[in-house]
Order: C-alpha cells, then sequence, then structure tokens
C-alpha cells in the first residue's frame, strides 16, 4: 500500500503544478473549474 500512497501523492503534486501554472498563465479558478467540469462530462457521456 505505500508504493499506491506514493503515486497519490506523486500524482497530486502534479495536479496542483499544473493548476497553479494556469493560474501563472492568467486563468481564473473559475475557469479552471470549468474545465475540469466538461472534461468529466464528456469522459461519463464517452463512457455511456
Amino acid at each position: 500500500m505505500g508504493e499506491e500512497k506514493d503515486y497519490i501523492n506523486e500524482m497530486d503534486k502534479e495536479w496542483l503544478t499544473l493548476i497553479l501554472e494556469a493560474k501563472n498563465l492568467g486563468f481564473k479558478k473559475e475557469e479552471i473549474r470549468d474545465f475540469f467540469r466538461k472534461k468529466e462530462i464528456k469522459e461519463l457521456i464517452s463512457e455511456g
């Protein structure tokens, strides 16, 4: 289980880095949230 936890922590760091970079590029937090919501909806539709 230690390897899984390390993997999750590493993924969290990568997501945080991506989000911070988006903010540095001028994206607003609402725009970032909308992006993830739209991506989630597209994935749900494509699975159906």
